[in-house]
């Protein structure tokens, strides 16, 4: 009788045991499912063959989401740098302060404009300003806007689409005759220049370029931000192989598309700056 006790409570104790084990394993991998990050991230910048790094960039994870911001300062001095670092800070800080995704067109429009007016404190006016793009992805959803010449774009199955426009002359002219707003040759006389029209550090600031329905990303998809030292320094093609080639390490991509501007040396370079995210 006693023998078959102990037996009972051995089998007990192995059961409890072997519970303990699997209750263990099971904490352990839902704790690594969510720490899991939904989103792989890389920057890199390049001051190329300038002076003064006039960009500067931020990626912000909070509690709504996560937010990359790039700014591409122009101006004399330093008061191109000055400029986006302005604005890098005064968006990063409202989207901290950020409590709903509800109204993020509201969000954009009131960060840049705050952005705007920090700019006129610290600069005087017509020397300095910046281009800005700031995206958030919440989930699988993708937001974003921008004033200026940075490039946004989604790198999906091998190909990288252009999600946004900018405000150089050229664009906006060729948009102008697509509306019958302008002639023909009015639009060709000024489709080869790229002077930046819309900036951040103008009193009259009112252009914006923002989604009209976020983007559902796909897995695998990697959100593209970039300014004009980047996709001006390489080719689409060489752009979309770069990426497309070290998709599975973001480092490596940006790392490589940076290094492909720097060997250019017969080239002029200016700063490059480039964000890599991608939704696994």
């Amino acid at each position: 009788m006693v023998d078959i006790i102990i037996r009972n409570n051995y089998l007990v104790l192995v059961s409890l045991i072997a519970l303990l084990i699997i209750l263990l394993l099971v904490k352990s991998i839902l704790i690594k499912a969510l720490n899991k990050e939904s989103l792989q991230i890389q920057t890199s910048s390049t001051i190329g063959k300038e002076e003064i790094q006039e960009n500067c960039l931020d990626v912000i994870r909070g509690e709504l989401g996560t937010l990359a911001v790039l700014g591409d300062g122009l101006g004399k001095n330093e008061a191109g740098r000055i400029s986006s670092i302005i604005s890098v800070r005064t968006i990063g800080k409202n989207f901290l302060k950020l409590e709903t995704m509800d109204k993020l067109e509201y969000f954009f429009k009131r960060a840049f404009n705050e952005a705007n007016r920090e700019i006129l404190k610290r600069v005087e006016n017509n020397q300095g300003g910046t281009s800005i793009a700031a995206a958030i992805i919440k989930d699988n959803l993708l937001y974003y806007a921008l004033v200026g010449n940075i490039s946004i774009a989604v790198f999906r199955q091998g190909e990288l689409f252009k999600l946004t426009e900018g405000h150089t002359i050229n664009v906006l002219a060729k948009n102008k005759f697509y509306e019958g707003k302008i002639s023909k040759e009015s639009a060709l006389q000024v489709i080869k220049e790229k002077k930046l029209l819309y900036y951040l550090g103008q009193e009259e600031f009112e252009n914006m370029e923002m989604f009209e329905t976020p983007v559902r990303l796909q897995k695998g998809d990697i959100v593209v931000l970039m300014n004009k030292g980047i996709y001006e320094g390489v080719t689409w093609t060489q752009l979309e192989n770069i990426i497309g080639g070290n998709k599975k390490d973001l480092s490596l991509a940006a790392a490589k598309v940076i290094q492909s501007i720097r060997r250019k040396k017969n080239q002029y370079c200016n700063n490059g700056s480039i964000i890599l995210m991608k939704y696994v």
